[in-house]
């Protein structure tokens, strides 16, 4: 008995420690960031895991501008696609890793069991009226192989009590990013990346050695690459940006779009990376651009 009330006692008082810990550290995320957070990861949950059609247009506008190229415009054609999903492949897992968001903007990275093999997504939406009413996304599938051990979308989620300076964030991950179209300077990459870096892109190699190297030989190449950034969004100790890559000197390039998410220390360097990259096809079940976003 009195071993369970010494228990009973040391759990209330880490409860406690815990409570206090909460009061210390409040949200560092706006009233709109938390409402996007919300919609988004409903809709996540009960229509796209919970398979919940019913509640469909609880988080779905009567307008839905679809800017993924895979899907008609519209609410019907995308709970249309939905549905088919659900028939043709019932046994289809979902699991949503982080979610980033900034007042009317917010995006889920999150990975689909299906058949044997891992696709992984990051979904963007717009919010207006307490809906998700305008959509962009990318996919890649997971490769057999990588050149480090990390996977696609597994790590930290963001931290919504993170005190960093995220308009400091977003312009070194602007930054870095930009290095691939101006690979005769590559400081900041240099200057923002921490040594401890966390490579999830398959075709580089774990650390900051590794990406450096990468970006001297591509600099060796004499690439002329145009890098065109459609979207950031930056919370807590993470930016997101949603851009187009594509060869200069070629015209008819149509080239890949691409979502970077970077997470950064509180020294402000960027210590872990993961992306998604998806070739941009051709043609389009609509016509809406693709990085095309509101002024």
């Amino acid at each position: 008995m009195k071993n369970t009330v010494l228990a009973l006692l040391a759990t209330a008082a880490l409860t406690a420690g815990h409570a206090s810990i909460a009061q210390a550290q409040p949200l560092q995320i706006s009233e709109a960031t938390q409402q996007s957070i919300d919609l988004a990861e409903g809709f996540y949950q009960d229509v796209l895991v919970y398979r919940n059609l019913n509640n469909f247009g609880r988080y779905i506008g009567d307008t839905y501008i679809q800017h993924a190229p895979a899907y008609g415009d519209g609410p019907g054609n995308m709970m249309a696609a939905i549905a088919k999903e659900q028939i043709e492949d019932p046994d289809a897992k979902v699991r949503s890793y982080r979610t980033i968001a900034e007042d009317d903007y917010v995006a889920i990275h999150s990975v689909w069991f299906s058949g044997g093999a891992e696709y992984v997504y990051v979904d963007i939406w717009r919010r207006e009226n307490g809906q998700l009413v305008e959509h962009w996304d990318h996919s890649q599938q997971s490769p057999d192989e990588a050149a480090n051990t990390n996977t696609l979308y597994a790590g930290p989620k963001a931290d919504v009590y993170s005190t960093q300076d995220k308009e400091q964030n977003r312009e070194r991950a602007i930054a870095v990013l930009n290095v691939f179209s101006q690979l005769d300077d590559i400081s900041a990459a240099r200057d923002y990346i921490a040594d401890d870096y966390i490579q999830h892109n398959p075709t580089v190699a774990d650390g900051k050695p590794a990406f450096i190297a990468l970006l001297e030989e591509l600099g060796g190449m004499q690439l002329q690459i145009e890098t065109i950034i459609a979207k950031t969004i930056a919370m807590g100790d993470m930016v997101l940006i949603h851009s187009r890559q594509r060869d200069g000197s070629n015209p008819e390039d149509l080239g890949n779009g691409y979502i970077d998410i970077f997470r950064f220390n509180d020294d402000g360097k960027i210590v872990e990376h993961w992306d998604i990259e998806e070739a941009v096809p051709a043609e389009s079940a609509n016509d809406n651009d693709i990085f095309g976003y509101p002024e």
